[in-house]
């Protein structure tokens, strides 16, 4: 069956633009219209329609080209993998071997994988002026249980685990974000501050694409906070999407960020505590935010809480968290005890279970974990978030912590266990503990707590540099004689923070 809801929510409305001059990207200052985006798209259609695979990699840098091969893909009914250019080599070739992909799209020549199996896609000589249309962009006729994209997070056994995402899953997403009250047009000008291997980015494109809007994007090297105070001085953009940390690091600053023009903020990736949204809309009290959630495995964001002047100055919050508050048209969850039994009851902590229209089929080709975080109830396939939460008022969903250790940093998911055993591997397998803190600025960092003597550990340092993502680095390296263990012979995290006083 042809895909028609993915083609009807985004597809059609953005090939409906191809001869419109109005805004659809801005990258480093410069304009690309709609116009522009489909002669891209085409050109780089002709190319990957013929290749002989469906699973194709993508550097995903900060060029208009990059986008436009997500399009051409997708109208050809292929999957992208999006490798970011900042990580090791070595993690590309994890990812690309996992999914058995042998084509890497590149918009940048500079970036090759260097593996004889590998070919590079060069989009770089794709033209940006002076094309002359062939009109030859066909749409594949594609299930909607065709994948759009898979994107590898970090994994605890140390290896990444790759969340297939399908077409069926992305038009469930832009259909729920449809009815939540976003009332987008294509007058607007919309942040995208995310790396395209961090799935938020696909709300920050898709949903703009989907209405028309322009879309202004950060390069991969900019100081993001001072960044966007720059477009938002410039361009007066209306509608942000940012993780918590990038608005506290914008806070100092607050006399010199214009916000008036902002009709819209998505909070995403992160707790959102009051203090960060109070001192945010004291700089424009007509803005309205919504304070989203959602894992890469339920296709970016499940669900949401209204924020605007009606409740800015109290709203619902546990311990300064603000509230995630109600599932999505096209989510559904439930909360489960220690026993898997389903809480029913109000302030009663449980693991926030999801399922719905939006979820994976699965992890990639990893049976273990799929078994491990997919259970059925009551005839529906419910994914485990490792989310601790409780209904609160008018059963809005109160965020309490992580059931494991996973943390996020800078909106990334990080699997602290990933880190613990990359560092064994590489020390010949000295024991460590990884830790989350907060900064000076309130931000989460990491440490690793290394049982054993101090030594001088700049090369294990650099290893591990060349194998992790920057985001997933310990800031301060620490150690101690013995890792203290509680009475059920587990790792004591509370005695090496206190330890510590991390």
């Amino acid at each position: 069956m042809i895909n028609n809801n993915f083609f009807e929510f985004f597809l059609k409305p953005v090939f409906s633009k191809k001869d419109s001059l109005d805004v659809a990207f801005c990258i480093r200052n410069k304009m690309y219209s709609y116009s522009q985006l489909y002669d891209a798209v085409e050109q780089i259609w002709n190319v990957v329609k013929d290749l002989p695979e469906d699973l194709i990699g993508l550097y995903a840098t900060d060029d208009i080209r990059t986008y436009a091969s997500i399009i051409a893909l997708w109208s050809c009914g292929k999957t992208y993998i999006p490798l970011n250019p900042k990580q090791p080599k070595e993690r590309h070739i994890e990812v690309i071997k996992s999914v058995g992909s042998h084509f890497i799209l590149s918009a940048d020549k500079k970036y090759n994988i260097d593996v004889e199996s590998v070919n590079m896609v060069p989009t770089k000589e794709v033209l940006m002026d002076g094309y002359s249309r062939k009109e030859s962009v066909e749409f594949s006729k594609v299930p909607e249980s065709t994948l759009a994209y898979i994107i590898f997070t970090s994994g605890s056994t140390g290896k990444p685990k790759g969340v297939p995402i399908t077409r069926g899953n992305v038009a469930a997403f832009i259909d729920s974000m449809n009815h939540i009250g976003l009332d987008i047009t294509k007058e607007d000008k919309c942040l995208q501050p995310f790396d395209l291997t961090f799935d938020f980015s696909v709300s920050s494109y898709v949903i703009p694409l989907a209405k028309g809007a322009s879309i202004y994007t950060i390069p991969q090297k900019a100081i993001k906070f001072s960044y966007i105070a720059g477009l938002l001085e410039d361009y007066h953009l209306t509608v942000l999407q940012m993780v918590p940390s990038m608005v506290r690091n914008m806070l100092p600053y607050m006399d010199e960020v214009e916000l008036n023009s902002v009709r819209y903020n998505i909070f995403c990736g992160e707790a959102l505590t009051g203090k960060v949204l109070k001192a945010w809309h004291q700089a424009n009290p007509d803005m309205i935010s919504y304070n989203m959630y959602g894992p890469t495995e339920d296709t970016v964001f499940c669900t949401y809480y209204k924020i605007d002047k009606n409740n800015v100055a109290d709203p619902l919050a546990s311990n300064d968290i603000i509230c995630i508050g109600k599932t999505f048209v096209n989510s559904n969850l439930l909360l489960l005890d220690n026993h898997d039994q389903i809480i029913k009851d109000e302030n009663m902590e449980g693991e926030l279970c999801l399922c719905g229209n939006q979820l994976t089929p699965g992890y990639w080709n990893n049976e273990k974990e799929n078994l491990a975080k997919f259970l059925e109830i009551d005839g529906k396939r419910y994914y485990r978030s490792g989310d601790l939460c409780y209904y609160g008022e008018d059963k809005n969903l109160m965020f309490v912590s992580r059931k494991d250790f996973q943390v996020k940093i800078n909106g990334f998911r990080v699997e602290l266990g990933e880190i613990e055993n990359r560092y064994s591997e590489i020390s010949g397998g000295n024991f460590c503990v990884v830790m989350p803190y907060a900064n000076e600025q309130g931000n989460t960092e990491l440490a690793i707590v290394i049982e054993g003597d101090e030594y001088d550990f700049k090369a294990h340092k650099t290893q591990l540099a060349n194998e992790l993502p920057a985001y997933e680095l310990p800031a301060k390296w620490l150690f101690i004689k013995s890792i203290p263990l509680n009475t059920n012979g587990k790792v004591d995290r509370k005695a090496i923070k206190q330890h510590f006083e991390l």
